[in-house]
């Protein structure tokens, strides 16, 4: 078994997660901002955020507390439960993540199937990376 994770590394592994998961959604939303043209319950969909600063604005606190989860996540796993096979860990959470989120969303905005690819990939590097970096500051 592995040994117990101290704070410091689990403060570090955080703020380069919490790094990589804004900087994700906030490409997610430039990436997505031909949905935005599209209605929500027969409204129109707001904008848009103009730029990647103002996209930054939107997704800080989510993007952050998902973060927050999957370091906890990480830090229990390389604490206790075993150091191997995160990869295969970590593409599983990140497909259980971006399964459902996307097409969910796909859903309620209309928009076209061939963005659920990339937003899903997308999702999984993300997790992916996340777990290296855990990986690297957790063991």
């Amino acid at each position: 078994m592995a040994g117990a994770v101290s704070l410091t590394p689990i403060a570090i592994a955080f703020g380069l997660v919490a790094a990589v998961f804004i900087a994700f959604a906030a490409a997610s939303v430039r990436w997505e901002s031909e949905a935005w043209g599209s209605s929500i319950g027969g409204k129109p969909a707001p904008p848009p955020p103009a730029g990647w600063t103002a996209a930054i604005r939107v997704v800080w606190l989510p993007a952050a507390v998902e973060a927050l989860v999957v370091v906890l996540f990480a830090a229990l796993w390389f604490g206790s439960l075993g150091s191997g096979g995160w990869v295969t860990l970590f593409l599983l959470v990140g497909a259980l993540a971006g399964g459902a989120d996307r097409w969910t969303r796909r859903r309620l905005l209309g928009t076209p199937a061939r963005d659920d690819l990339r937003q899903f990939l997308a999702s999984l590097l993300r997790y992916l990376v996340a777990g290296g970096v855990c990986a690297w500051c957790l063991t």
